[in-house]
């Protein structure tokens, strides 16, 4: 029955996607041809990073709405100070759920993301980081300067979608970054979207997703850390909440 629905809400979702898409794109490129002479170009990218967090936020609470909600909790924290987001990563939806935060945010991708029709435009555009394309001390170059120009970087350190599986193994770099920079770590929590959409299928089956961010980590608590440390600590107050959101 709840595949039965998904194939169902498929065949009216994605043509809306299409026409909201559409839409959405022509409205922001006209706004921001418009308005753009007015403003740095720093400005100018934390506005167009905006934009696209309003996009996303139209499809996780507006279209795909009726398939269940998104329950977003987090801990209080400023969020106009730039920051490190550290997730887990269950499915290619997770992407868009980050239009739950309120920081000005760009993400750290893999390559598939950029090869979508669109939003590949848009990650480009936003100055999405495609971390198999860098090199590493270039990678901890352009997160610094994003981080001192008042962007947020979001990060999927499993570099992979776990769905229902054990949340993987963290890569390093992220965290290298951290002790570059000195700024605070946002670990973030998601359940329950493995199946919206599960690998390798387009379907959205019905599901609550809960997103939930904990409490900060300051400069002060992890600057004794290693990365190796760092990024295993972050990692077991993830899967902590992780196991624990699965019980609610």
């Amino acid at each position: 029955m709840r595949r039965l629905t998904a194939i169902l809400f498929a065949i009216v979702f994605y043509p809306i996607l299409t026409i909201y898409t559409i839409v959405s794109v022509t409205v922001m490129t006209l706004y921001m041809l418009v308005t753009a002479p007015f403003f740095s170009h720093v400005k100018n990218m934390h506005r167009f990073r905006r934009l696209i967090k309003v996009y996303g936020y139209g499809i996780i609470h507006g279209l795909a709405r009726p398939m269940g909600p998104v329950i977003y909790k987090a801990a209080p924290r400023d969020t106009k100070t730039a920051k490190l987001i550290i997730c887990n990563h269950v499915s290619a939806s997770d992407p868009f759920l980050m239009a739950c935060l309120q920081e000005v945010s760009v993400q750290v991708v893999n390559v598939w993301p950029f090869r979508l029709p669109v939003w590949g435009v848009f990650a480009r555009w936003s100055g999405y980081l495609n971390v198999k394309h860098m090199e590493p001390d270039a990678f901890v170059e352009a997160c610094t300067k994003l981080l001192q120009d008042g962007t947020s970087v979001i990060a999927f350190p499993e570099g992979t979608r776990a769905g229902e599986k054990p949340m993987g193994p963290f890569h390093s770099v992220m965290f290298r970054v951290a002790l570059a920079t000195k700024v605070p770590i946002l670990p973030m929590c998601i359940y329950g979207n493995a199946h919206a959409p599960a690998r390798g299928s387009l379907l959205l089956e019905p599901s609550t997703v809960r997103i939930h961010c904990l409490p900060e980590i300051t400069w002060e608590t992890y600057q004794s850390m290693t990365p190796f440390q760092l990024k295993n600590c972050v990692r077991e107050l993830i899967q902590e909440e992780v196991e624990r959101m699965k019980t609610l």
